[in-house]
């Protein structure tokens, strides 16, 4: 694995970073019928005799009635567009969120960086950041000079969308009182200029760095840490008394908008200062925490010293005096796919070229620009109100960050099962002897391979996995019997997959005929208020939150989709398993540490009636 096969364009290369964008397939719209038969199996697990007899009446209901009238819209919108359901799920599934970004709405990552040579170490405080950040002004550079390769199947066959990519930079969610929406000042080379500087927040101060010198050359890593010693000697050695407006970001949508327009009504100052930040390459924040695990790292990463974040960036990068560090993403603008891309390349970058030689000075001297809001009363007690909401906010999420040691991809893969299928089937069973119930579960399905695709729903809880669950505990059960319903489920859980990413999945399509009664200002449709609708996880109800990360040491997260709920997500090596599980503190009946726990245990126990059925076998 290294940077030119996976991220560089070979020079001279007819291909360019979007260059199969516009030419990509169109999302496919799936039959009602389709969808709403794949829907039905998907309520099994959950319902009774009876209850299931009543959801099968509201779907034929549904299909010969208000159901076919709204497919017949979205027939009529996917005439046209070539992704109907795009700017639907930008709006509804994120910009009419009315709730803080931080921590509900935003992907975060603790990065690994010590495994490829940066220490974890005080000294690594701000050189980690010089290193971090001439690694992003270089991807930002390759992106903006179409120079990054597409992601394409090595056959070349399955081509992805790069389209999210122009939101990675430079972008920015802008609060709205009733919608927020996106804004994004990057562009291409060849469609003009692009703000080309970064925002550094240190204790609550925000300043302004250039990313590159007047004749067009990068800052290096050497560079950027001498503009990053100005800020933090700058900071630490002046005794203000600073208001942090950066609170305000991690209000509620509406509040912020509204302390967002007075600010901007208070000076031109404060319009050119917004201006600024939000058409800024990306952010570099500082906290001041000292994280002491991957568990409370990650934790700090997503909300830790909330003065340093401006919530709205697409994309940020914090730093911890201990020499640790992580990123966050808002998710609204891409997937984290995305965001797994940047992490990566940044780690092959310090693998394949070591840390900086620090005894070389700088090329030359950058001074960083401090922005300084002009505040009245009304400011000043809302951020006042506002450091009491943060103080509030560390205890929000709890994140557990392990390793699970007792086997990876090579041994699942020598049982003939996908490694996502066996990992998606253990979190089910661990789910299960938690809490006494099955899990209505989400997994991420990437559909980057249509046009301007993001992600559909593969509702990993079938009746297969029901089965072998109940099994699983049952003594009477052999492991033969045991191992047979396993790969009854495991396989279950990839054909489920298979379709989602073909198109064939049913949530986005449901969701689209909800939007289209919605626009169309009718009723919406009785569907929706069936029980098992909302309990197989519809409306955003999903228990199980999760998503594989792919088959490397970087893990990120995001918090539950429900109070009650978990979020889980996982990264699978040969012979180990990167585990994230996420739960919200106010939530009585979860514990992301018991969860983590009974997967360890799920996944021993998977690997038994494999063994003992061999054994048998004998």
């Amino acid at each position: 694995m290294d940077r030119d096969t996976i991220f560089h364009l070979p020079k001279g290369s007819n291909e360019t970073t979007f260059f199969y964008d516009e030419s990509l397939p169109a999302l496919p719209l799936p039959k009602l019928s389709h969808s709403l038969k794949r829907y039905y199996e998907s309520l099994k697990p959950f319902g009774t005799p009876e209850e299931l007899k009543n959801s099968k009446e509201i779907i034929e209901k549904f299909r010969t009635g208000i159901g076919g009238k709204l497919h017949a819209i979205l027939e009529e919108k996917a005439k046209h567009d070539k992704n109907w359901v795009a700017k639907w799920w930008e709006d509804y599934a994120y910009l009419t969120l009315r709730i803080p970004l931080i921590p509900y709405c935003v992907m975060a990552q603790p990065l690994m960086f010590e495994t490829v040579g940066l220490e974890t170490k005080p000294e690594n405080f701000l050189r980690g950041a010089a290193i971090c950040c001439a690694i992003n002004t270089r991807f930002w550079n390759m992106i903006r000079t179409e120079t990054l390769r597409p992601v394409m199947s090595p056959d070349k066959k399955i081509i992805f969308s790069s389209d999210q990519y122009k939101r990675l930079f430079n972008s920015c969610r802008i609060p709205g009182e009733e919608m927020d929406k996106i804004v994004t000042h990057f562009k291409t080379e060849k469609e003009g200029p692009c703000p080309s500087h970064i925002l550094a927040i240190y204790k609550g101060r925000l300043f302004k760095v250039q990313a590159f010198h007047d004749d067009g050359d990068e800052l290096s890593a050497q560079d950027f840490l001498l503009v990053f010693q100005q800020i933090q000697y700058k900071v630490d050695s002046e005794d203000t008394n600073h208001v942090p407006v950066t609170l305000l970001t991690h209000d509620d949508r509406p509040t912020w908008a509204q302390n967002r327009k007075h600010l901007i009504e208070l000076s031109e100052n404060n319009r050119t200062i917004m201006q600024d930040i939000e058409s800024a390459m990306t952010v570099f924040s500082f906290d001041t925490n000292c994280p002491t695990d991957y568990s409370d790292l990650a934790v700090k990463t997503m909300i830790g010293d909330l003065r340093s974040k401006w919530g709205d960036k697409s994309c940020a990068s914090v730093f911890f005096p201990n020499g640790k560090l992580g990123c966050l993403g808002e998710h609204s603008c891409y997937d984290g796919t995305i965001s797994m891309a940047v992490s990566l390349y940044a780690m092959l970058t310090i693998a394949e070229e070591g840390v900086p030689d620090w005894t070389i000075p700088p090329k030359r001297a950058v001074q960083p620009v401090e922005l300084v809001f002009d505040v009245d009363n009304k400011i000043e007690a809302e951020i006042s109100r506002m450091q009491v909401v943060a103080d509030k906010m560390q205890n929000s999420v709890t994140v557990t960050v392990d390793q699970f040691n007792g086997y990876g991809k090579d041994y699942m893969k020598s049982r003939k099962i996908h490694p996502d299928s066996w990992t998606q089937t253990a979190l089910l069973l661990a789910y299960y002897r938690m809490h006494g119930s099955f899990a209505p579960t989400y997994e991420t399905a990437m559909m980057r391979q249509f046009y301007k695709g993001r992600t559909e729903t593969c509702r990993s809880c079938s009746i297969e996995a029901v089965n072998f669950i109940k099994a699983m505990d049952d003594s009477n059960e052999s492991s033969n019997t045991k191992a047979s319903l396993f790969k009854a489920a495991a396989n279950r859980q990839a054909e489920l997959m298979n379709e989602a990413r073909k198109g064939n999945g049913f949530d986005r399509h449901l969701f689209g005929l909800w939007c289209a009664a919605q626009e169309q200002g009718l009723p919406i449709p009785d569907f929706y208020d069936d029980p098992l609708y909302s309990r197989s996880g519809g409306g955003g109800n999903f228990i199980l939150s999760t998503s594989t990360l792919g088959f490397t040491i970087n893990c990120g997260f995001v918090a539950p989709m429900c109070l009650d709920g978990y979020g889980c997500f996982y990264s699978i090596l040969n012979d180990a398993l990167w585990s994230m599980v996420t739960a919200y503190k106010d939530s009585e009946v979860t514990s992301c540490r018991k969860l983590q726990a009974a997967f360890f245990e799920a996944m021993e126990d998977i690997r038994k009636i494999f063994e003992d059925d061999a054994v048998a076998k004998l």
